[in-house]
């Protein structure tokens, strides 16, 4: 009786079907190839079959043009199918008519003596190119290999846009304990304040852990904050023009890959956040330089203290003043 049992549950197991990712998967329209004049028809089909096949494969859910324009009027499905594939606007028509996340053209054209094969993403929403690859000079029959190599670049690109991978939070390592080596029968030192006989422990004298601070040396140390803060303000600044520098690029020039435009964006904000914390920071430092110095007091007992986050700093100084 045990054995029939171990063998039908097993069997239940086997059948059972594997868990679904919780993260929906990328949708790709997969736009008729512009043909151009040189390429013959029978390899734009077979192309198109190929990278069908091959989007299947790495996990990405395919809506080919054919399902969508179906239900369409002709004269909607005809400018539809016949529009230029390269113009933002024709992308943009045939993704919100699939509803997908993206639109991917299959590109195959004469190049030299032979031929020029890859593939175009685009964004389903507006149109705008997302990447590209493509590998020139390639014979009849290297044309499918040219197109899983542009494959191999262009889908994980697009993942890692679309489906970002979660980032974790940082482990803290843990805090090795130290126990201390006890030898039985041997008396253990008491911890406890070093003092010299006859000399009277520092809370007796009327010592707190906090410094005071004279009024001469409060204004001789002045000047430390001030000229630190003067340095962090024009550090700052340096770095917030080198920011709009950056504006101006994206704003002017033409970039000739979205990665090159992202890279220009992405040092700018850098610049950006580290002119605001610089001038932010040095102006603090100034004001607190100026405090110690004009303030008409006796005595202080100033702590500083830095702040530093992704969007912005700060200096601040605590205590109080007699």
């Amino acid at each position: 009786m045990l054995i029939p049992f171990l063998a039908a549950l097993t069997l239940v197991v086997a059948q059972a079907p594997a868990p679904t990712s919780s993260a929906k998967p990328v949708t790709v329209l997969l736009a008729p190839t512009d043909v151009t004049r040189g390429t013959p028809r029978y390899l734009v089909g077979t192309a198109q079959e190929h990278v069908a096949e091959q989007l299947k494969a790495r996990g990405l859910e395919v809506i080919r043009v054919e399902d969508v324009t179906r239900t369409l009027p002709k004269k909607k499905r005809t400018a539809m199918m016949r529009c230029n594939r390269t113009q933002p606007s024709c992308i943009a028509s045939l993704g919100m008519a699939a509803k997908t996340d993206v639109v991917m053209v299959t590109e195959i054209g004469p190049y030299l003596n032979a031929y020029k094969a890859g593939v175009r993403v685009y964004t389903a929403q507006d149109g705008a190119p997302l990447v590209e690859e493509s590998v020139p000079g390639v014979s009849e029959d290297q044309v499918l290999d040219a197109l899983n190599k542009s494959l191999d670049v262009v889908v994980p690109r697009t993942l890692r846009v679309l489906r970002p991978e979660p980032v974790a939070p940082p482990v803290t390592p843990p805090v090795a304990q130290q126990t201390p080596n006890v030898t039985p029968g041997e008396k253990q030192p008491v911890p406890g304040p070093d003092l010299t006989p006859g000399v009277q422990p520092p809370t007796d004298l009327g010592l707190s852990d906090t410094p005071t601070v004279e009024t001469p040396g409060r204004r001789k140390w002045a000047w430390v904050p001030a000229a630190g803060g003067v340095v962090l303000a024009g550090v700052g600044t340096v770095f917030f023009v080198q920011s709009r520098g950056k504006l101006n690029d994206l704003n002017n020039n033409e970039f000739p890959t979205l990665a090159e435009a992202e890279q220009v964006r992405d040092s700018g904000k850098r610049s950006q956040t580290m002119g605001v914390v610089g001038i932010g920071v040095g102006a603090a430092a100034i004001a607190a330089g100026a405090l110690m110095y004009f303030l008409p007091v006796k005595q202080t007992n100033v702590q500083p203290s830095v702040t530093l986050t992704p969007q912005g700093g700060g200096l601040s100084f605590a205590g109080t003043w007699q």
